[in-house]
């Protein structure tokens, strides 16, 4: 379903495609896109977030096919304004974005986020699309804090690993478009992570300081650790 929500009336600077095709399989199928927080859908957060970033130009989301009435009433109700269109993903993460590029069209910097990210601040999706356009290749993340230990198959300690220069990878993940097409073009193995593509290719991806808060829904827990989140910002006009 493509071109039906905003008409493309000048050139694209920053295009954002929002992966929301997962299978939610960790959360007993339930899909975590529309998982409530705070009276509304995990997905609304994510676009919203993009909705009020002043360098985003377009949004394309991707979902699967069974959901795009649902992901179109999202948009609708929250006036996603910048929305250009829905698109069915593959069954894969990485053959769905692959998906939305091929949607996203003509555009100088292209912006990958997780839907199920409904904690990201638009002046972190700022500063990412700055060092990207200053590089070609940016992530946001943060250091990881918590020691790290390699466990064996019978779930006994074979080591501890060094966490110094060690980063958690998040969303957005964004790139001048030649590089992520080509990336993806080259790709001869799905991946959960963008940046690894670009890397395969020999190109060095600028890490983005953000904050932890900036979690993945992955299981029902993290909805709670959400609303937290979300309810803290909202109560302290953070």
């Amino acid at each position: 379903m493509s071109g039906f929500l905003k008409e493309k009336n000048k050139p694209c600077t920053v295009a954002a495609i929002i992966a929301a095709a997962g299978q939610s399989s960790r959360m007993n199928n339930e899909n975590k896109q529309f998982a409530d927080i705070l009276g509304r859908p995990v997905l609304a957060y994510s676009l919203e977030a993009f909705e009020n970033s002043p360098s985003v130009d377009e949004i394309y989301v991707v979902s699967r096919e069974n959901d795009i009435l649902f992901v179109s009433d999202i948009i609708k109700s929250f006036n996603i304004t910048k929305a250009v269109s829905i698109v069915p993903g593959g069954q894969t993460r990485s053959q769905s974005v692959k998906k939305g590029l091929e949607a996203a069209g003509d555009c100088s910097l292209i912006a990958i986020h997780d839907g199920a990210r409904p904690c990201i601040l638009p002046e972190h999706i700022e500063l990412t699309i700055a060092a990207a356009a200053q590089c070609g290749a940016a992530a946001l993340g943060c250091p990881v804090t918590d020691t790290l230990k390699k466990v064996n198959d019978d779930l006994t300690i074979a080591g501890t690993i060094e966490r110094n220069g060690l980063w958690q990878i998040q969303t957005p993940q964004v790139f001048k478009s030649e590089i992520i097409r080509k990336a993806y073009e080259q790709a001869l193995h799905d991946a959960t992570d963008d940046c690894a593509l670009v890397e395969s290719m020999g190109v060095k991806v600028r890490m983005v300081r953000g904050t932890a808060s900036n979690i993945k829904i992955t299981h029902k827990d993290d909805i709670c650790t959400a609303r937290g989140i979300i309810a803290y910002r909202e109560e302290n006009g953070a």
